[in-house]
């Protein structure tokens, strides 16, 4: 920034441009006075690892029994923060096509996922999610997911222990999971290793390089001049560029190879079943495919590189960060003595279901992992507490007024917090802050979801999230795997804060005692 203070034909321009926003701001007409509004110098104040999200949670309780407050940042239209779960449908169920992602998010996240499902709205959302849909549903793609994730769970368990220093050394867990998860969405997503067990520090290569994208695109949130900053290629911004620039060279080398290779059709990944519909896949029975399934519409199903490219991008992001993110949280809680009874439930209901396997090998199956009730609710109850994506974003296409009476004026964006929700005892009851995972069994002793919109950690609508049930499957074998070999112990004693990023990664890991079962 010395940069654009010394040279005045940036400078000045600049601070026009701010006194003029400034004063803007001061005298725009205000649609919900009653609404608090929180300075964005005290947000600023609060972003800091370990304290935002808790912030957010300490503004739902001063402005109660309201639900909605907001924040006016320079330059932009007014945000509106909420923790009311009606609000939540309204935005993702009632009014969907009123609150799309909107340019502010798409412009924020371009550099990192481009018009990719998860930042992408119109056509463009629809293409990608029917496609999507309709790999998701091949029983196919499940069976490989399965696969992949039973390997690299025991993998990654075989992976820490040999790595473990000496028998009483602690053990960061949330990097054996951030490992598993990297490698199995490496050959899930493209088809290909991304070593993350030959090399302890991958975390500095793609890995790592995913990591920096998203916490500096998390960063753009909070400052009005990140653009500026991009065009002058300095700062965080340029911190940034190079990350992506990483990310490209390795997948545009996967991709470029990939296009070579005349078997599509017989590989399970979704790089290679995104290419097999494609026209430009150079296989003539993919062709075929594809005019078979798009008779409406031939081109429906082609992707150009660049397409493929942030279709598997936003893949990673949602299945290696959410999923590590979870399992690093529901594992903290797991870890306390205070829930030993949860194990011991999970442990419980995990020999009662092998026992009424005929002919049971050992290995887990799918059939015994969809019926483990207990364990389901552990896992929802840790992606309740913890949600991995924390906040969530729309923008009003329309002038509109939520449930609570709240007005939004056409440009405004509504931040529905999902972390602060999970703690509101209007919605969970006085013990919303508790690790409870009970709360979803029926009387009959059956997991039971609550109500999406209630709890968005995976959306809900039009919108709900595409990879639910591999979340699921993803975190139910490792937890399985894991609490079958070794007891945890020392949660209340671990220092656990989570990052500001797009993610709910935790900046000092989850450092616990690990030991094998006997």
């Amino acid at each position: 920034m010395d940069g654009i203070r010394s040279d005045p034909t940036i400078f000045a321009p600049l601070l026009a441009i701010a006194v003029v926003a400034l004063f803007t701001y001061a005298s725009r007409k205000r649609s919900n006075p009653t609404h608090k509004v929180v300075k964005f110098a005290e947000v600023l104040r609060q972003r800091r690892p370990g304290r935002i999200l808790n912030f957010h949670c300490e503004t739902a309780a001063s402005v109660y029994p309201q639900t909605t407050w907001e924040v006016h940042i320079p330059f932009n239209p007014v945000m509106h923060l909420t923790t009311s779960a009606p609000n939540v449908k309204h935005l993702l169920i009632d009014k969907f096509d009123n609150y799309p992602k909107g340019a502010f998010w798409r412009d924020t996240f371009k550099d990192l996922l481009g018009d990719g499902i998860f930042n992408a709205d119109g056509t463009t959302w629809k293409k990608q999610r029917k496609v999507a849909s309709y790999e998701f549903s091949a029983k196919t793609l499940r069976t490989f997911m399965y696969d992949v994730f039973s390997k690299h769970s025991k993998q990654a368990l075989q992976v820490m222990m040999a790595e473990k220093s000496s028998p009483s050394s602690l053990v960061d867990c949330q990097e054996v999971f951030a490992r598993y998860t990297l490698e199995s969405i490496g050959i899930i997503g493209f088809g290909c290793s991304l070593g993350a067990f030959e090399d302890a520090n991958v975390s500095s290569s793609f890995g790592g390089a995913f990591n920096l994208a998203t916490l500096r695109t998390a960063d753009r949130f909070v400052d009005p001049l990140w653009k500026v900053k991009r065009l002058l290629n300095v700062g965080k911004e340029k911190e940034l560029k190079g990350a992506i620039r990483l990310i490209q060279n390795f997948s545009s080398k996967v991709i470029a190879e990939r296009r070579l290779d005349d078997d599509l059709n017989e590989k399970p990944d979704l790089l290679s079943r995104f290419m097999s519909m494609s026209k430009n896949s150079t296989s003539d029975s993919n062709r075929r495919t594809t005019r078979d399934r798009t008779q409406s519409d031939p081109n429906e199903f082609e992707f150009s590189d660049q397409e493929l490219y942030f279709i598997i991008i936003n893949f990673v992001l949602a299945g290696r960060d959410t999923t590590a993110n979870s399992l690093t949280w529901t594992l903290w809680e797991l870890a306390k003595e205070e829930n030993r009874g949860c194990v011991d439930k999970i442990r419980a209901e995990n020999d009662r279901l092998r026992s009424e396997e005929p002919g049971f090998d050992g290995v887990h199956d799918h059939d015994l992992i969809s019926k483990s009730q207990y364990l389901k609710c552990v896992i929802y109850e840790g992606l309740r507490l913890y949600p991995p994506v924390p906040v969530d974003i729309k923008c009003a296409e329309n002038n509109d007024v939520l449930p609570d009476g709240t007005v939004v004026n056409a440009g405004d964006r509504v931040m529905f917090l999902i972390y602060g929700m999970a703690r509101q005892k209007d919605i969970w009851g006085d013990d919303a802050e508790v690790f409870r995972p009970e709360r979803f069994l029926t009387t009959d002793g059956k997991f039971k979801a609550p109500e999406a919109w209630k709890m968005p950690t995976f959306l809900a609508g039009k919108r709900t999230c595409l990879g639910k049930d591999m979340a699921m499957l993803s975190s139910s074998i490792m937890l399985l795997d894991f609490l079958d070999g070794f007891d945890v112990s020392g949660g209340e004693d671990a220092i656990m804060l989570y990052d500001t990023g797009l993610t709910l990664w935790s900046t000092t890991g989850l450092n616990i005692k690990v030991d094998a079962r006997l």
